[in-house]
């Protein structure tokens, strides 16, 4: 029995056209320009999502959800809901977002599924007077930086290297192939960030603190240029120590 929600996409080479020359629409334009939107990446259990949580009690931030093509799953035995993990669009829903230019960015996964972020999440934000705030992978933020000033893109960078084994492990069962992929994934992320310039860092020593530290970065707009320094200097060294524990895992 064929998965609906990894089923591939009936509408395939009009999502390729769209995509290929995909422009947002002047409005959007205009609400990333006169706002605030936090992009937080980070490598695997360095404590994104739950700096993400810490923020949203706030009251001060809105959690960003993509639009997806894909149908809702199970995670757990639990259906995935509309407006919770996704906000699950037709194809031809999507399709006419595109071409009205309403998404801040979207992406074509694997000919399954397309997804992106809508400019309705970022009106909902703006007109209840909180931060836009979401989660997103590494590579996306080129797409994102290249739209306006007033887009803040955080690195979330684990504490030193044992502490971070630590929690990664702590995380449950996983086996050598997955741990393998998912620390050599760390190495090309944090050096994919290192790359670009326009990156803002962070270390996640306490989850109360960095989240703390980061909301008071946010709302002065200041990331102090020693803390970055410092911040450069870490990631560099998790670096040569994730390198050295894979030739020995």
């Amino acid at each position: 029995m064929i998965d609906a929600s990894t089923s591939p996409l009936v509408k395939l080479n009009d999502f390729k056209l769209v995509l290929n020359n995909y422009k947002p629409n002047g409005d959007l334009l205009s609400l990333l320009k006169e706002n605030p939107f936090v992009l937080l990446s980070a490598p695997s259990a360095a404590g994104r999502n739950t700096v993400i949580r810490y923020l949203l009690q706030t009251g001060r931030y809105y959690f960003v959800i993509s639009d997806t093509t894909r149908k809702p799953r199970k995670n757990n035995g639990i259906l995935e809901t509309n407006g919770t993990e996704y906000w699950f669009k037709s194809e031809d829903q999507f399709l006419d977002g595109l071409k009205s230019g309403n998404y801040v960015e979207a992406a074509l996964i694997h000919n399954q599924q397309v997804s992106g972020i809508n400019v309705n999440e970022l009106k909902h934000a703006a007109n209840n007077h909180t931060i836009p705030i979401t989660d997103v992978d590494i590579q996306g933020c080129d797409t994102i930086m290249n739209l306006s000033k007033h887009v803040i893109p955080v690195f979330i960078l684990p504490p030193k290297f044992d502490e971070w084994m630590r929690r990664l492990d702590g995380r449950g069962v996983m086996d050598k192939d997955e741990k393998v992929r998912r620390l050599t994934s760390a190495i090309e992320e944090i050096e994919f960030a290192l790359k670009r310039d326009y990156f803002k860092y962070i270390i996640n020593d306490s989850i109360d603190q960095t989240s703390q530290t980061l909301h008071e970065h946010i709302t002065t707009d200041t990331f102090g240029q020693t803390e970055q320094d410092n911040a450069h200097d870490h990631a560099k060294e998790l670096i040569k120590e994730l390198k050295v524990y894979l030739a020995n895992f």
